[in-house]
């Protein structure tokens, strides 16, 4: 999901509103334009939560069933990560300020 500043946000609404005006079509105001986006997030966010929960319990039963469980009875699942981040170098040694994770 992409991560916006305000500065981002005032310039879509200010974008949206000369298009749509062109076309002789009426725009959401800013307040109405953060009320949808923030339900839209607040969906995506719950939807994943929720995918996740079923996930883990999935996995939860798989260890059970084949017996990968620690003295207390509680499942081990076994977990594999990645990660990178990103190098440029143009003349110079720059490390970008993102990088990505996958576990």
């Amino acid at each position: 999901m992409p991560v916006w500043t305000e500065q981002d946000l005032a310039k879509m609404d200010a974008q949206l509103e000369e298009v749509f005006s062109a076309m002789d079509v009426t725009v959401l105001s800013s307040k109405d334009f953060h009320k949808y986006r923030n339900m839209e997030c607040d969906a995506w966010e719950a939807t994943a939560l929720e995918e996740m929960q079923t996930a883990a319990l999935e996995e939860a039963w798989f260890a059970k069933e084949k017996g990968e469980v620690d003295s207390d009875c509680t499942p081990t699942i076994t977990v594999l990560a990645d990660g990178r981040w990103s190098k440029l170098s143009y003349r110079t040694n720059y490390t970008a300020l993102s990088g990505v994770a996958c576990t």
